[in-house]
């Protein structure tokens, strides 16, 4: 399967990994701090208006974290962050009523659009994809995924299912099980889009998992997948792999994940660790290890800093079949490497800042502007630092459960190579 191809299903899946999180009276929308009366007394209880699918159990176990505290301190903006993390829920007001044993939490929500076709595009100066995903994201009301569909790019096609199960009790560990089956040709570039390889491959993947959060910010994460990759008969190829390959991985993972709102913008610091060995009953088995973080400040309510970081790492594999092994840049986290850029090490960063400009009802709209650089190592292109800047605009949505949409701009100082992007269905 083409790299650009399956890259991009993968960014839309750690969306969905990353969209489960380890959650007075005033209209919460406007942003504007809700003030509390000098009256003293913890919140003991919480009562939810405005569900309909969604069970209350589910809501009320992201918000058990603010009974005990004090109502006078109670921030809402930190309601609002836990209620929007779930990407279901709309918080539309929240509000603290005196009771005899001290306060109330009184929150009122609107449902997403959680039933719907999810359109994923992604066109860039490297190539198109365009899939369509029947997916719900509140399935059985507890914030479970479901998700089946295709995707159809220049380099090939791809068909899968994801089902991301959320416990709903406290103790409780999730799961999760996705299947992918696709072909595509795989192109190998390097910094200046330069064809190395070229072959045509079909792929099967699928795993199962579990996680588990250790407290409301730490998780922990641990699965099981299977791969093949044969090759395929094509006239056109170019310095193909000898020889597909067979694994069976094996990935324990540990998650740091908060957010907050500040009236505008959605903001999280996160870091995520993996290891993953890929035990090779043909070809030969390696190592693998990847980092990410992302962290986001709000310097003023509208206005943040973002900063973004990835890495991933992998040991040498037999070299008739080590080229499958390959990754492209979007495990650095960078805009400015080209689509079909091929390697086996990566180490990028990325420090930017975001403006909103327009916030309606269906959503906001923000600029965002970035400097990026990133180590590369590979065979295609050895030891290599680039480094650029990055912008482009994105509008979040706030009435369906999708994350944003957004066009992009990318420039690479080494290359001097311009890239540019659209994507509909995720973030870039």
């Amino acid at each position: 399967m083409g790299k650009r191809l399956s890259s991009f299903f993968l960014l839309f899946a750690f969306f969905l990994a990353l969209r489960v999180p380890p959650l007075y009276s005033q209209e919460a929308d406007d942003g504007e701090p809700i003030t509390q009366d000098t009256k003293t007394g913890i919140i003991t209880s919480i009562e939810i208006t405005g569900l309909k699918r969604t069970k209350p159990q589910t809501v009320r176990l992201l918000l058990e974290k603010f009974i005990g505290r004090e109502g006078s301190e109670l921030d809402p903006n930190e309601v609002q962050a836990a209620l929007r993390d779930t990407m279901t829920l709309e918080p539309l007001a929240v509000e603290l009523a005196e009771t005899e044993d001290g306060f109330t939490l009184l929150v009122t929500v609107a449902e997403k659009w959680s039933i719907f076709p999810v359109p994923l595009v992604f066109v860039s100066s490297g190539g198109f994809n365009f899939g369509l995903f029947l997916a719900d994201t509140n399935a059985f009301g507890q914030r479970d995924i479901a998700a089946v569909g295709g995707m159809y790019g220049s380099s090939g096609w791809l068909a899968t299912l994801v089902y991301m199960h959320t416990p709903n009790r406290k103790g409780l560990p999730g799961w999760n099980t996705f299947f992918m089956y696709g072909r595509g040709e795989r192109e190998d570039e390097d910094k200046n889009e330069n064809i190395h390889r070229r072959y045509t491959a079909d792929r099967l993947s699928a795993s199962i998992g579990v996680s588990y959060p250790f407290t409301e910010y730490f998780s922990g994460s641990a699965s099981v997948s299977f791969s093949d990759i044969s090759l395929s008969d094509n006239s056109d190829t170019l310095n193909p792999p000898e020889d597909g390959v067979r694994l069976v991985g094996f990935s324990p993972n540990l998650s740091f994940r908060s957010s907050s709102w500040d009236g505008f913008l959605q903001s999280q610091r996160s870091i995520s660790l993996g290891y993953k060995y890929n035990l090779a009953f043909s070809g030969s088995s390696h190592h693998e290890a990847e980092f990410r973080g992302v962290w986001e400040q709000p310097l003023l309510p509208g206005f943040r800093i973002n900063l973004k970081s990835g890495g991933i790492w992998k040991s040498e594999a037999d070299p008739g079949t080590d080229p499958l092994f390959e990754e492209g840049p979007h495990s650095a986290q960078v805009d400015i490497l080209p689509q079909n850029f091929s390697a086996r090490h990566y180490a990028g960063f990325s420090a930017g800042l975001e403006k909103y400009i327009f916030k309606g009802r269906w959503g906001t709209l923000s600029a965002l502007a970035s400097w990026q650089c990133v180590y590369s190592y590979g065979p295609i292109s050895d030891f290599e630092f680039d480094h650029g800047p990055s912008g482009g605009i994105r509008f979040y949505l706030s009435r369906l459960a999708l994350p944003a949409m957004g066009t992009g701009i990318a420039y690479n100082m080494n290359s001097g190579i311009l890239q540019f992007a659209f994507s509909m269905g995720m973030q870039f």
